[in-house]
């Protein structure tokens, strides 16, 4: 017997199983095969006609924004014709305007006997003061200097190069080089309440602390130093904050914003042993009370920062170029 599957084939056997019924119902041996008809019927209806998947359940997601990191660095080979020739080098160094930002590191080199060069770089040379600065007379190698700073997105910087001490004879030759060092943080843009982006709860959240340079200083307040997140919270609960793990060579600091935009109740725990000025000493933030229902707001503030920059090869790149810090938000009942 062919086994019913489409509609067609079901309403088919229904008709059958009808005309069948009505010209042998007094045939007690028919009955038997009309029951095992109706209960097929019964069956490939049920499946052909009912059958429904249900739907997968929909995943809350943060904010992150994965993207990929974009390669830049330029060089210049270049020559001083005479003793004390300055050379500038207008927006020399242009940074990809990936979120995250990340650091450059720019080297001047050159071989000729005495000349010790000196390096100056900085957003707009005409404002005054510079970010990288100085000559590589105090550096481990005299011949050559070579400097690391953090960078903004989508920034320009321009370059000065002079010998400081001069060499016996001209023309020299030397190299001009930069390489920019971009580290990916998926919920940059959040440098403001507005901006702050969705993060959830039982979650290890991890990101930078870099704040780029747009001027020759970073002010300790500035809003590229605070990095906002938000949490939603579908139930009366307490919400507690937690830095898991961070540079050594800046303090972190957060408080908990509530849905009015006013600062919400909390108590402050250093974790771990004293360090100078804190820096590196892991903490957490717990609300006071059980919390309504809402939106509310994490700022995270990396202050107390040993150094945004390597002036020479005597100092070491900052740990927090390539060290991250993470946090985890979690409900308190």
């Amino acid at each position: 017997m062919k086994i019913p599957t489409q509609k067609s084939d079901i309403n088919n056997l229904k008709l059958l199983t009808m005309n069948f019924s009505f010209q042998n119902f007094k045939h007690k041996k028919n009955t038997f095969y009309i029951g095992l008809l109706l209960i097929g019927l019964a069956l490939f209806s049920c499946s052909s006609d009912d059958d429904t998947e249900t739907p997968p359940p929909i995943l809350e997601v943060n904010d992150c924004e994965l993207y990929e990191p974009t390669p830049a660095s330029g060089s210049i080979n270049a020559t001083w014709e005479m003793a004390n020739e300055r050379d500038v080098y207008a927006n020399f160094i242009t940074i990809p305007s990936d979120p995250g930002g990340g650091y450059v590191t720019v080297t001047l080199s050159q071989s000729a006997t005495g000349l010790i060069p000196a390096l100056f770089v900085d957003n707009d040379f005409d404002a005054g003061g510079t970010i990288i600065g100085g000559s590589a007379a105090q550096t481990n190698n005299v011949s050559n200097r070579v400097a690391s700073f953090s960078v903004h997105p989508g920034a320009s910087y321009s370059v000065e190069v002079y010998p400081f001490f001069n060499a016996a004879d001209y023309p020299v030759d030397y190299t001009l080089e930069w390489e920019f060092f971009g580290r990916i943080d998926c919920f940059e843009q959040n440098d403001t309440q507005g901006q702050a982006k969705k993060i959830l709860f039982d979650e290890t959240i991890e990101a930078y602390a870099i704040a780029g340079f747009t001027d020759y200083f970073i002010a300790s307040g500035d809003d590229k130093t605070y990095d906002w997140y938000k949490v939603e919270l579908d139930e009366p609960s307490a919400i507690e904050v937690e830095v898991l793990d961070m540079p050594n060579d800046m303090r972190i600091s957060m408080r908990l914003i509530n849905t009015a935009g006013t600062l919400a109740g909390y108590d402050f725990d250093w974790l771990g042993a004293e360090t100078s000025l804190n820096r590196g000493r892991l903490s957490k933030i717990t609300s006071t009370s059980i919390l309504n229902p809402g939106t509310y707001y994490i700022e995270l503030h990396a202050d107390f920062v040993e150094s945004r920059k390597s002036n020479s090869d005597l100092d070491p790149i900052p740990e927090h170029f390539n060290t991250t810090y993470k946090i985890k938000a979690k409900k308190q009942q």
